[in-house]
Order: structure tokens, then sequence, then C-alpha cells
């Protein structure tokens, strides 16, 4: 009994170790990384324009522990970035289409305010936001409302998004998966994809006074 009692607590250390070794790994992660960006800024540029474009992207199932799918954007104004978010879905998504349809439901409500905003502000829009996709079953779904075997599960609220491209509020035009800038809010990436998108969010090294 003693020995059985012996050879658990044992795994139990070891697998305490264990999670600690990740745990610190991690920290080192995070450590690391603030200290390569603590230069890094934002451009916000005077003499950008004053049009919005928008990129919406979703990672399907990529919690381990809950399967959500992970919602990521990124807003422009110009060449400016002004909003931003990367954030777990409350539910999970039964396909990678229905992950990437909430997400441009998340991006529409935020163009949806920007554009109030920037109203208030006395900036006027004549055109329709482009908020940009490479998931084209999503497109298809917000164009197109025949699709209903496809979207009768999806919550009534997701379908915001059709609402405004139908009112010209919004254009739902195709972008390549290599220009998807949204996949840096949702997706691990190698040294050289991350420069790449961090390059097209107009981020900047300051330096240092």
């Amino acid at each position: 009994m003693l020995q059985i009692f012996l050879s658990g607590l044992d795994l139990l250390i070891t697998g305490l170790w264990i999670l600690l070794l990740r745990l610190t790994q991690a920290v080192l992660c995070i450590l690391r990384y603030l200290r390569g960006t603590v230069f890094q800024s934002l451009l916000l540029s005077s003499t950008s324009s004053l049009e919005l474009r928008a990129y919406s992207d979703a990672d399907h199932g990529s919690d381990p522990t809950n399967r959500k799918s992970v919602t990521g954007f990124c807003i422009f104004l110009g060449d400016s970035l002004i909003s931003w978010k990367s954030k777990k879905q409350s539910i999970v998504s039964q396909s990678s289409t229905e992950a990437e349809y909430r997400a441009m439901t998340s991006t529409t409500k935020e163009i949806i305010w920007l554009r109030w905003l920037l109203a208030d502000m006395g900036v006027s829009f004549s055109h329709p936001t482009p908020m940009y996709c490479e998931n084209q079953s999503s497109i298809q779904i917000a164009h197109n409302s025949v699709f209903h075997k496809r979207t009768k599960h999806i919550e009534i609220d997701c379908h915001l998004t059709r609402h405004h491209l139908n009112h010209g509020t919004i254009t739902l035009p195709f972008v390549p998966s290599s220009l998807q800038i949204a996949y840096f809010f949702t997706k691990a990436h190698s040294i050289s994809r991350f420069r790449f998108l961090v390059g097209k969010l107009s981020m900047l090294v300051a330096a240092a006074s």
C-alpha cells in the first residue's frame, strides 16, 4: 500500500515539475517578446486618407481545452491602425465557415461603431467599408440568403453582416491567406511571417530617448 502511495506521489511530483517547466517557458517567451517590442509604436500619419478598411479572420477550434475558435480583426483609417481585437468566441463553432462568419459579425459591429464615431467628428463616408476575408464560403453566405441549411444553426445576430452588406455599409472583398493581415491576431507565426505582418500593421521602431 505504501509503495502504491509513493509511486503515485512520484508521478504527481513529476507532473507538477513538467507543468512548472512549461509555465516557465511560456513566461520567458512573453518576457522576450516584451523586451523585443518595447520601442515599437503605431504610426498615425497626418497625411493618411480618411477611408476605413478592415481585415477579419477566425482560427477554428484553436483552444485545445474546449475547441472554441478565436476571432481576430484589425481596422485601418487610411494607413493607420486604429482598432484591433483578438478574443475567444463565446460558443463552439461547428465549422471553420461558421467561425469565420462569427468573426465577420464582430468586425462589422466595430466598423459600424467607428463610422458613427467618425461621422460625429465630421468625417463622412460616401463609399462602403471593405472588410477583407479569405474564407469564400463565409463571403457566399453573406451574399446569398439561400444557404439555409448551412446557416440555420447560426444565431440571428450573426446575420448582421448580411444586413449591412445589403444596405451598402460594407463590402466583402476576398483576400488570399498570404495577405490576410488579421492572421496576426489569430495564429502563431514564424519569425519572418511575424515581421512581415508587423510591417503591414504600420508599426515602427521608435528611437529610445
